[in-house]
């Protein structure tokens, strides 16, 4: 068989065939190589994950001469201690160390007791993490024993609960949140029902004393005792309406309001009562604006606040009402004394209602709750700081009014009390029996005729049966129809017929009724004789003619 001369070129591509092959092969090779590293990598940084993850980890502990002696902590160490295992080794006592101070006693109280019961248990307690942060950890022991019953070793297990013991104080501060806007809800409903009563026993014996106060000439001795009286009466009406504010039932609409008026007119006021030891100031920034509020019940908020400083203050010392601007927004008012100052465990319950120091027959304790409770309803903010022996400061922030004054509007004088009224023929409504006694004689010593109803079904059925009257003062809070229900049945039978509404606290019905209702005023239990005088002239003058 003849042989066949080979090419140069098909040597050259026979020679290069098995580089090709071993080149293919290499690069087969280095991806599979390339893919392994990636999986490796990806394992290291899972494995890595793994162990940021864990939040326990394992430590031993070898007895000698009865002793714990010999400790070996996991690997896991360093993901809840912030320490690795080889820094537990080189010192002996750094996990002691780290226990908080006001637990070690309790810890090691807890391992003597688990080494002496020879039985697993598990205590907690904080710790020092390395990063200074203070972790709460769960800690389980399991003794082991020796073929005697001796204690051998132990082994044990350190968990970080501080996340779970997080969540239990922040359900534990929803509860506590909870059962304080329960329980004000409670008092508040109580509130409500009580100021309704208190105020119609302090309206019939504030206008009887007013009535022969102002009514007549007594002698000296008897002008004093109506006029001490009256004072007591009026300081029962505060004490009910700080009650009210406390429930936030007892504010009436949002106004402007003068904070640093009403800043004057208290220091006006405790410079005329307070014992001179204590030295009361004022720093007011000016011009400040106007806040929105209740002026009646922020009135109370700053005597609240200023009566408790001077308490704190029997042997003297400094009270500072300071007003600052704190952006476009917000007004701040601090009350700053130098008095006993309060602990930490006091300060906490501060403005818990259910809770005073004060000694019986020293005061009910709510001052600051009654503050609370008002600043809560005015949409503004509450802030105490206190140490015992370095005084007490309240900060308050409220919400500035915004609206500007009408271009144009001169600020007149002020109005004086409205003219008397001509003689009246007065209808009043109310189901108190005290109010049907005591009222009708201060409208009497006016010059106006009265006729009384216990209830609102029976005033409308006396006009129905045509009784003539020129006015009508009537109850809100009644037993059947109240005054809410009785006002709009009362004007399709009288239209335009002037009306007085008579409420214990300000009542959420009287806003709507008042606009709705053209002739129709309100005034608050209890009054007195000039306030019932002043309203019945307003509200006649209002009205023109009457029918």
């Amino acid at each position: 068989m003849p042989v066949r001369p080979v090419g140069r070129s098909e040597v050259v591509e026979c020679r290069s065939f098995p580089a090709q092959v071993e080149s293919e092969q290499s690069v087969v090779l280095a991806s599979k190589l390339s893919g392994t590293v990636e999986a490796l990598r990806q394992s290291t940084e899972r494995y890595q994950r793994l162990l940021d993850s864990v939040t326990s980890y394992v430590y031993s502990v070898t007895m000698e001469d009865g002793q714990p002696g010999r400790t070996v902590h996991g690997p896991g160490s360093e993901s809840v201690t912030g320490y690795p295992a080889e820094a537990f080794a080189r010192q002996p006592f750094l996990w002691l160390d780290m226990v908080h101070p006001e637990d070690r006693a309790a810890v090691a109280a807890s391992v003597q007791a688990i080494l002496g019961e020879r039985r697993p248990r598990s205590f907690e307690h904080r710790l020092w993490h390395r990063d200074g942060s203070l972790r709460w950890v769960r800690n389980t022991l399991v003794p082991h024993l020796d073929d005697e019953g001796r204690l051998r070793s132990y082994d044990g297990v350190v968990q970080d609960i501080s996340e779970r013991k997080r969540a239990e104080e922040e359900r534990r501060q929803l509860e506590a949140h909870l059962a304080q806007a329960q329980r004000l809800e409670s008092l508040g409903n109580l509130a409500g029902g009580v100021a309704h009563d208190i105020n119609n026993v302090l309206a019939a014996i504030l206008g009887l004393a007013t009535l022969n106060r102002e009514g007549q000439a007594p002698p000296a001795a008897v002008a004093q005792a109506m006029d001490t009286i009256a004072t007591a009466c009026l300081r029962g009406r505060e004490v009910v309406r700080g009650l009210l504010y406390l429930a936030r039932k007892d504010l009436n609409p949002a106004g402007p309001v003068d904070l640093n008026g009403l800043v004057r007119e208290i220091l006006l006021l405790l410079e005329a009562t307070t014992l001179k030891q204590v030295r009361i100031s004022a720093d007011l920034e000016e011009p400040l604006g106007l806040v929105l509020g209740d002026s009646g019940a922020l009135s109370q908020v700053l005597m609240n606040l200023c009566v408790n400083a001077i308490d704190a203050m029997p042997g003297g010392g400094s009270l500072v009402l300071r007003t600052r601007s704190a952006g476009p927004d917000r007004v701040e008012l601090r009350v700053v004394d130098t008095g006993e100052g309060m602990s930490p465990e006091i300060l906490k319950q501060a403005a818990d209602p259910f809770f005073t120091t004060k000694a019986v027959g020293k005061g009910t304790g709510m001052g600051l709750a009654m503050v609370y409770g008002a600043m809560q309803a005015h949409g503004g903010t509450f802030e105490l700081q206190s140490q015992p022996g370095r005084g007490t400061e309240v900060l308050l922030g409220f919400p500035r009014h915004q609206a500007a004054p009408a271009p144009g509007a001169a600020p007149g004088p002020p109005a004086g009390p409205a003219p008397a009224p001509a003689a009246l023929r007065i209808l009043l409504v109310d189901d108190d029996e005290l109010i049907r006694l005591a009222i009708p004689a201060l409208l009497e010593a006016l010059g106006h005729r009265v006729e009384t109803a216990a209830s609102g079904q029976e005033a409308l059925d006396s006009l129905a049966d045509g009784l003539a009257v020129d006015l009508v003062i009537l109850d809100m809070r009644m037993p059947g129809l109240g005054g809410a229900e009785t006002l709009p049945r009362l004007r399709a039978l009288r239209p335009g017929l002037p009306v007085l509404l008579a409420t214990g606290h300000a009542d959420r019905d009287l806003p709507p009724l008042l606009a709705a209702h053209p002739g129709v005023a309100s005034i608050q239990k209890p009054f007195t004789l000039a306030e019932i005088r002043d309203k019945l002239g307003e509200l006649a003058a209002g009205a023109g003619p009457i029918p």
